[in-house]
């Protein structure tokens, strides 16, 4: 069963390497790198206390919708129909008047909801990095007490009162939880950078 297992986890190790080489080239061509260049990935940039406390919903909304190239070929839209409204005969019972007319009716309710899904997910995504931040506050915290919890387990089997199996137990619950802290930064940083996009150059995903 063991040399099974063995055999098992160094076939998963050999599918790893191959991903993580698959992704070091996608990762090159993204960037425009040299393809058979060596790549080296520093440390997830940290979202800082202050980039967070600088988010104003209402102003980044604004500045947001001002970037936005969506809404403003909706408006453009909006304004095309309403000046071949205005140009249309006066005639209400003419053809020409009613088509003119309901173009711009639609004009009007199409960029009227293009603004309101914009406002929405824009909500949703300022409350979407409020989520992360407390989560990844949630999982430091967590990791905090696994790591007491081994340091105490790592005493215990100092002093024979523990098995060495139950120690490893102990490093892998403190393993776990500081996956979860290194998830939740990255979660963070992911989050918060498509907020800035959107802030930015008005590109909400």
């Amino acid at each position: 069963q063991a040399q099974a297992g063995r055999t098992a986890l160094l076939s998963s190790q050999q599918t790893l390497r191959m991903n993580q080489e698959n992704l070091s080239i996608q990762l090159k061509q993204m960037i425009g790198a040299d393809l058979t260049s060596e790549l080296e990935l520093t440390a997830l940039p940290e979202v800082t206390d202050e980039e967070l406390e600088a988010m104003n919903l209402e102003e980044d909304l604004e500045a947001a919708k001002t970037a936005s190239y969506s809404l403003y070929d909706a408006k453009l839209t909006l304004d095309d129909a309403k000046e071949t409204f205005d140009d249309a005969p006066k005639n209400q019972r003419s053809y020409e008047y009613q088509v003119a007319l309901h173009q711009w009716q639609s004009a009007q309710h199409t960029y009227n909801a293009a603004v309101q899904s914009f406002e929405t997910n824009f909500r949703i995504l300022f409350n979407q990095v409020k989520d992360c931040k407390q989560l990844l506050d949630a999982a430091r915290t967590a990791l905090a007490v696994e790591e007491s919890n081994y340091a105490v387990d790592q005493l215990k089997y100092e002093q024979g009162t523990i098995s060495y199996n139950e120690l490893l137990t102990a490093q892998d619950d403190l393993a776990a939880a500081q996956d979860e802290v290194d998830t939740a930064a990255i979660n963070l940083f992911s989050t918060y950078n498509t907020y800035r996009w959107a802030v930015d150059y008005g590109i909400l995903n």
